[in-house]
């Protein structure tokens, strides 16, 4: 828990109830379509879901993150069932920001929600309202500083068409290999490949927002691998166990395997946040 990690435990006040997730959840379930997908429905859970830790991140390790001014630690939660997102659907993230300094009396076990057994099911209290995609294995961080440049359409239009000219006939695509970084990210620029690019400005004072966090189903795929799978991989072969670890480290799998990004507004996170699925 004095870690920056993925999933795992998370470093809690004593004094400070662990959140539990609003009354009514949403599920899917039978009957289901010819592609897999339930039909969704409200539940009411008999009792309060309790969320799950999804990140944790020290300033120390990852001092590029906006830590509202007092703060060094930055603590991300979220309810392991879906519920209606701006475009698609998915997890309702609770960021919780936090000085250190006050963390002196903390619990000795934070709260952990179990895997999936054997069979399949979840095995935890609530257990059919949560959903394993939506609880991470826990990973430590072995963070890589990169530089990635803007989705095609955040470009002016003549270099748009410029980018367009340039990969046409090449063995290269500026989205896979130049531009956005697969995986797990701070920062950086957001993919609009799923829905095309729309305006996602800040709640209250409607400055436009900036990414926070992306959380992937995949670290890379067989378009961007070739260019941003780490080099310490690369000699592990498709197929294989160790490398569906190295490319799914965490398990997640979010909107139709996918990746959530978070965004944060510049001017204050006590302002909120908004979410894209890609």
């Amino acid at each position: 828990m004095h870690d920056s990690h993925i999933g795992g435990p998370l470093i809690w006040p004593t004094a400070e109830p662990w959140p539990t997730c609003a009354r009514t959840v949403l599920v899917s379930g039978p009957p289901f379509d010819r592609y897999g997908w339930g039909t969704t429905q409200d539940r009411i859970p008999e009792s309060p879901v309790p969320m799950v830790g999804v990140a944790q991140f020290y300033a120390r390790d990852i001092p590029e993150i906006p830590f509202p001014e007092g703060t060094d630690l930055l603590q991300v939660l979220w309810c392991p069932n879906e519920r209606q997102l701006d475009d698609g659907w998915g997890p309702i993230p609770l960021l919780v920001w936090r000085r250190t300094e006050d963390l002196t009396d903390v619990l000795a076990e934070p709260p952990m929600r179990d895997h999936a057994t054997p069979d399949g099911d979840v095995d935890t209290p609530a257990a059919d309202l949560s959903q394993e995609i939506y609880m991470p294995r826990p990973c430590l961080l072995h963070p890589e500083r990169v530089t990635e440049y803007p989705y095609s359409e955040e470009l002016p239009e003549q270099l748009e068409t410029a980018l367009d000219t340039w990969s046409e006939g090449a063995d290269f695509a500026y989205g896979y290999l130049l531009s956005i970084a697969p995986g797990f990210k701070i920062g950086g620029w957001e993919s609009w490949h799923l829905t095309d690019m729309y305006e996602l400005p800040c709640e209250v004072c409607g400055t436009e927002t900036e990414p926070l966090l992306k959380l992937d189903s995949s670290e890379w795929d067989s378009g961007s691998g070739p260019r941003w799978q780490p080099l310490e991989e690369r000699h592990l072969e498709f197929g294989t166990d160790e490398y569906d670890d190295a490319c799914e480290p965490t398990t997640l799998q979010l909107g139709r395997y996918g990746a959530l990004t978070i965004f944060l507004c510049p001017r204050s996170a006590d302002h909120g946040y908004r979410m894209t699925i890609q």
